[in-house]
C-alpha cells in the first residue's frame, strides 16, 4: 500500500515568488531567473513513518510517490543499479544491513550483511559499469582502538565480497568514483567510533579528517587533501561532471567557531573553500548534509537541516547566490537546470510544485 499523502500543490508562478520570498532576507541575488518546464524523473529516499517504522520510497517530479518497501532498519543514503533497475539501501551507521530492492516488484531480492565485527556507514558507491559496488565500513574490536577505514567491493550479482582495502583514514563516510579515471573519492571524517558506544565521537581531539583518492587497480591512495582545521570532519561529497569534488564538513569544535563548511577540489591542487561572510556560515549550524550539483554544472546546492537552511553557490566562481531557509532539510537532488528537496518534516519541492506526506524524509536523495 502507497503513503497516503496531503498535498499541496502550488502553480509555477506562486511556488517562484514564495522561494524569492523565502530567501529574500538572508540571500544575494537568486540563481532561479525562470520556472521552466521540465521533462519527467524519478528519484529515491529513504524515510520513517509516523509510526517509527523505516521504509525506502521512490517517486517522480512531482512528489508523487511511485512505490516502497518496508525495512527492519533505517537506511541512510541509496544507490541505483540501471542494468538490473534495483535500489540498493545502506543501512544508518553502525547498521549492518545492505537493502537490494527490485523496483519492478517493490520487493527486498537481498539481504547483504557486513562482515563480522564491521558495519556500513551508510553510504556506497558503484563502477562505472555497475557491475562493482564499493562500502565504506567500519572494522571495530573489543578493544576501543580506532582502525582505519576499510572500502569493501562486492558484485552487484550475488553481493558476494570480491576485496577490502584501507580507506585511507578514519571513519570513511562518502564516496564516489570520478568520470575520468579509475579513481574512487572517499571523504574520511576522521572521528572514531564504536557500536558498543551508539553513535558517541570518540577521539574529537585528535580526529584527522581528510579527502582520499584511491587507484581502483591497486587499492592504494594516489592523493589525499585535508582540510584547514582538524575538526572539520569530511562527511558528504559530490561530483561535478569535469570531476571537480564538493565535499561538505561537520565542525566538532566550539559552538561559536564559524568555520567555512564547503570546499571545492581537483586532484593535483589545494582544498579551496566556498565563498561565504561569517553570518552566513553561521545559518549552517557546523552541518552540511546533502551536496548536489545541477546538470547545468553551474550550481551547487548543500542543506544542513541542523541550520534549517539550503545554500546555492556558483560552482564557476565559488560565490554564494542564495540562501533559503527550509526547516529540517534533508536530502537534495538535480533536476534539469534546478533542484528537488526533501525535509524531515514530509516535503518534497521542486520547481512548481510543493507536496507533503506523513513521514520524515532522509538527509539523502538519488535521483534514478
Amino acid at each position: 500500500m502507497l503513503v497516503k499523502t496531503s498535498a499541496v500543490r502550488l502553480s509555477r508562478r506562486d511556488f517562484c515568488k514564495g522561494l524569492f520570498a523565502i530567501g529574500a532576507s538572508v540571500c544575494i541575488t537568486p540563481f532561479f531567473t525562470s520556472c521552466s518546464v521540465i521533462s519527467k524523473q524519478h528519484f529515491a529516499s529513504a524515510y520513517t513513518d509516523k509510526q517509527g517504522n523505516h521504509h525506502v520510497a521512490w517517486f517522480n517530479q512531482n512528489g508523487d510517490i511511485l512505490g516502497q518497501v518496508n525495512l527492519q532498519v533505517r537506511a541512510h543514503d541509496l544507490c541505483y543499479v540501471p542494468r538490473n533497475n534495483i535500489l540498493l539501501a545502506f543501512s544508518r551507521r553502525p547498521g549492518r544491513i545492505l537493502y537490494v530492492i527490485d523496483l519492478d516488484t517493490q520487493t527486498i531480492i537481498n539481504r547483504v550483511k557486513s562482515a563480522k565485527s564491521q558495519h556500513f556507514f551508510g553510504h556506497g558507491a558503484l563502477s562505472k559499469d555497475g557491475k562493482w559496488l564499493y562500502t565504506t565500513e567500519n572494522r571495530y574490536d573489543d578493544s576501543y582502538r580506532a582502525h582505519e577505514g576499510i572500502i569493501v567491493v562486492r558484485n552487484t550479482n550475488s553481493f558476494s565480497t570480491e576485496a577490502q582495502f584501507s580507506s585511507g583514514g578514519i571513519g570513511p563516510h562518502q564516496l564516489a568514483m570520478l568520470a575520468h579515471e579509475d579513481t574512487l573519492v572517499v571523504a574520511n571524517g576522521g572521528i572514531h567510533t564504536h557500536p558498543a558506544k551508539a553513535r558517541a565521537k570518540l577521539n574529537l581531539d585528535v580526529m584527522q579528517p581528510n579527502l582520499s583518492y584511491i587507484n581502483m587497480l591497486t587499492g592504494k591512495v594516489v592523493e589525499q587533501v585535508k582540510p584547514p582545521d582538524h575538526q572539520l570532519s569530511t562527511r558528504h561529497l559530490c561530483l561535478a561532471s569535469d570531476d571537480t569534488v564538493y565535499v561538505g564538513c561537520q565542525y566538532q569544535g566550539p559552538a561559536h567557531y564559524v568555520k567555512p563548511l564547503v570546499f571545492s577540489h581537483k586532484r593535483g591542487s589545494k582544498l579551496n573553500a566556498l565563498q561565504a561572510s561569517e553570518s552566513q556560515w553561521l545559518t549552517f549550524k557546523q552541518y552540511i548534509a546533502s551536496l548536489a550539483v545541477n546538470r547545468n554544472g553551474n550550481v551547487i546546492a548543500v542543506t544542513s537541516p541542523k541550520g534549517g537552511v539550503v545554500g546555492y553557490w556558483n560552482r564557476h566562481t565559488g560565490t554564494l547566490r542564495q540562501l533559503t531557509m527550509n526547516s529540517d532539510c534533508a536530502g537534495i537532488a538535480p533536476l534539469e537546470s534546478e533542484f528537488i528537496a526533501s525535509t524531515g518534516h514530509g516535503l518534497l519541492t521542486s520547481t512548481g510544485v510543493k507536496v507533503e506526506h506523513p513521514l520524515h524524509w532522509d538527509n539523502h536523495m538519488i535521483a534514478i
